[in-house]
């Protein structure tokens, strides 16, 4: 995969480079009002957080309409790369500025890491059970695509995800037998409050020296002369391709 794509506005564009940060947003604020609804738990929806992508080089026009509120609005286009987790100690991720809160990976199996930039699974049943039994252990469908699942309603955004979970501290209570990963989890079992709207993670700000920038389909020739000035501004070895849209939306 050479590159994934993400539609937003240019405000939002510049502010992902003023702070070398993207933002994952909680799934509790998403369009999909399905998203993290699991059939025998509490909705892990609000712990759990990502930014939304998709793997079509095809400019979507769905896309543009849905996640842009600005008529200057930007694709970008990235190597998956640009985002990749650092971790203070196991699954706990350090590269993030949430600093009141624990921000972690799932448990999903193989070599850390893996788990964090993930295909959406499209399904006529996108609702998991967290639970096989009553003994409490997970089920091997929420470990493998809690967060991942969505309705075949959604298939033409072809997503791929970053996906992180994240407790408020406050909110942990330590125990000297427990793993810290197991005291978050218990957060998250009890449905305690979260205060945490979203996880702002910093990327490899080099990644985005080559990215491609789209001008979205109502965007004018003034908006392209202020994207080259703020890019000549703020990212002065950008090597990028600029392009427009090929499609015609009324402004």
């Amino acid at each position: 995969m050479e590159k994934i794509y993400h539609y937003t506005s240019f405000e939002t564009f510049k502010k992902i480079i003023e702070f070398g940060t993207i933002r994952l947003n909680s799934l509790a604020n998403v369009d999909d009002a399905e998203e993290g609804l699991l059939l025998d738990m509490p909705s892990q929806a609000p712990y759990t957080f990502a930014s939304c992508w998709t793997k079509d080089a095809k400019e979507n026009v769905p896309l543009w309409k849905m996640y842009v509120d600005s008529p200057f609005a930007v694709r970008i286009g990235v190597s998956p790369d640009i985002l990749v987790p650092k971790f203070s100690e196991k699954h706990f991720i350090s590269n993030q500025k949430n600093k009141d809160s624990y921000v972690f990976l799932m448990h999903r199996g193989g070599l850390r890491g893996m788990e964090f930039l993930s295909d959406v699974i499209y399904t006529d049943k996108p609702r998991l059970k967290m639970l096989k039994n009553l003994l409490g252990i997970f089920d091997t469908d929420y470990l493998s695509h809690y967060g991942l699942t969505k309705s075949l309603h959604w298939e033409f955004q072809k997503e791929i995800r970053f996906i992180v979970q994240a407790v408020p501290k406050s909110q942990v209570r330590k125990r000297p037998d427990a793993l810290l990963y197991t005291c978050c989890q218990e957060v998250m079992d009890n449905a305690d409050p979260t205060d945490i709207d979203f996880i702002d993670m910093e990327y490899e700000v080099n990644k985005m020296l080559t990215a491609e920038i789209m001008l979205g389909p109502s965007t004018l020739e003034e908006d392209e002369k202020e994207l080259k000035s703020f890019l000549a501004e703020k990212l002065p070895r950008f090597s990028g391709e600029i392009s427009r849209s090929e499609v015609y939306i009324r402004r």
